[in-house]
């Protein structure tokens, strides 16, 4: 995994590690500033604020797609930091507020994470595909850093100065990490919107994404009524025990990072229901001893981990193969914000379901998601060997390239036929051009490479990977 690392995995990795910091810094910081203030019992409330915020701005970002070039806009090098800067100021803001404003300012910076959303999966979308996983993992093993920072300089300081301090901390490193990764002209843009009608995207949107939304919405309604059932304990051993809980957690996603493979997704994310349901059988427990309270977070935070490293994988994963890929990236982060706000709400309404219920639903998860998710992947073609296949693609172009030295143009043009499976018909779109121009580009190409169609040149590359 480490020797096809690359620079862009790094920054990429950095940039999600970055949001997914900010994101958990904001959510510290809200805690802190309602305990502050003597609303602490609030905080449910502020984290649904927050991420109805966030869910209606996707909305309308999705719905602005529809008309609206945004490959332009994030590649242009005035833009990128954009939502770096909003991230940062929301943040401070919301640490200077009051408590009268305190909602109103949850309401602003949900709208700024859905801007870092759209910075973070630009960037996803530009990593090769073998270092998704890289990137992903890393970066929530970079967010469980910042999150244990977080704890460590607070608990160093008086309430008020330990809530600047993270505001400061978070607009920092919002500031240093997320970007927006967009294209210059001579790569050719692979992000559009504005030729896209209505019908198109939306006849084309991934089905999975509403069972994620399902699964995710399960998870996270057992993630409130174990956090539930077990406040009397919960809350002050998070206190004591930040230590024994995020070490697990950062190691976790380093080792996902590391050693896991995509076919490996699936495991993870049942490995994660496993450790939830573990957390669940120990709320019966007459009492905890230390140790099994120390037991009960690392199960609880790390089980958080492995959804939150299967969620991202599985939104890029049936995104990055779609002509409109980030289009498809934003509308499957909705649904999985949809769906944690729902549980959200419902775990508010519903504080104390039974336990036997939260145990029935966890099995549910347990029996139904893994041959659905696996027959999902399978079914789309996603599988180790495939992305295998696609670098190895990648390869032959490349060298291809530069033997016949053919132009930028030509070679985003193989790129597109060979890995991405356009048409002749679908070219001229994706391009951006006319069709007499694309006619003549790809008759040129044609001629060089000795081929006589463009559905030729798949066949025809795979061809030369089965020789070589």
């Amino acid at each position: 995994m480490l020797r096809n690392l690359n620079r862009d995995s790094l920054r990429c990795a950095l940039c999600l590690g970055g949001f997914v910091g900010w994101t958990m810094t904001v959510m510290y910081i809200c805690e802190k500033s309602l305990e502050l203030y003597g609303t602490s019992s609030l905080y449910a409330v502020t984290n649904i604020i927050f991420g109805g915020a966030l869910l209606l701005t996707l909305a309308v970002l999705l719905m602005l797609m529809f008309h609206l070039d945004f490959e332009g806009l994030l590649g242009h090098r005035y833009f990128r930091v954009v939502p770096a800067v909003l991230m940062a100021e929301s943040g401070l803001a919301l640490a200077f507020t009051n408590a009268d404003s305190f909602s109103v300012y949850a309401v602003i910076t949900g709208i700024c994470a859905a801007f870092g959303a759209l910075a973070v999966f630009s960037s996803l979308l530009r990593v090769r595909v073998s270092q998704r996983l890289f990137a992903v993992a890393a970066g929530t093993a970079v967010g469980g850093a910042v999150r244990l920072a977080d704890h460590v300089i607070y608990s160093h300081m008086d309430m008020t100065r330990g809530v600047y301090a993270l505001a400061i901390l978070s607009g920092v490193l919002a500031l240093l990490t997320v970007r927006s990764s967009g294209f210059s002209k001579e790569e050719m843009p692979i992000i559009s919107y504005s030729e896209a009608s209505h019908k198109t995207l939306l006849r084309n949107l991934p089905a999975a994404y509403f069972l994620l939304a399902a699964f995710g919405g399960l998870y996270n309604f057992c993630l409130g009524q174990i956090a539930a059932h077990g406040a009397e304990l919960y809350a002050p051993v998070f206190r004591g025990y930040i230590l024994y809980t995020y070490l697990p957690y950062i190691a976790v996603a380093l080792i996902a990072a590391l050693f896991v493979k995509f076919h490996n997704v699936t495991p993870l994310f049942i490995f994660g229901v496993c450790l939830l349901s573990y957390s669940a059988i120990m709320l019966y427990l007459p009492y905890f001893s230390r140790a099994e309270e120390s037991v009960f977070l690392i199960c609880f935070f790390v089980g958080q981990c492995c959804f939150g490293i299967f969620a991202y994988l599985f939104i890029i994963t049936f995104s990055m193969d779609r002509q409109h890929p980030m289009f498809y990236a934003i509308f499957g982060y909705a649904c999985a914000i949809a769906a944690q706000l729902g549980a959200n709400v419902f775990n508010l309404l519903f504080p104390s379901q039974r336990k036997e219920v939260l145990l029935v639903v966890l099995a549910v998860l347990l029996v139904i998601s893994a041959p659905v998710i696996w027959f999902l992947l399978k079914k789309h073609g996603l599988t180790q060997e495939s992305f295998e296949l696609h670098n190895a693609l990648r390869g032959e172009i490349a060298a291809t390239a530069e033997r016949l030295s053919l132009s930028d143009r030509e070679k985003y043009m193989l790129e597109l036929v060979v890995l991405g499976g356009y048409t002749a018909e679908q070219l001229p779109d994706k391009m951006m051009l006319s069709r007499n121009t694309v006619r003549a580009q790809s008759r040129n190409l044609l001629q060089k490479l000795e081929v006589e169609t463009i559905s030729d040149l798949r066949p025809f590359f795979e061809a030369r990977l089965s020789q070589s």
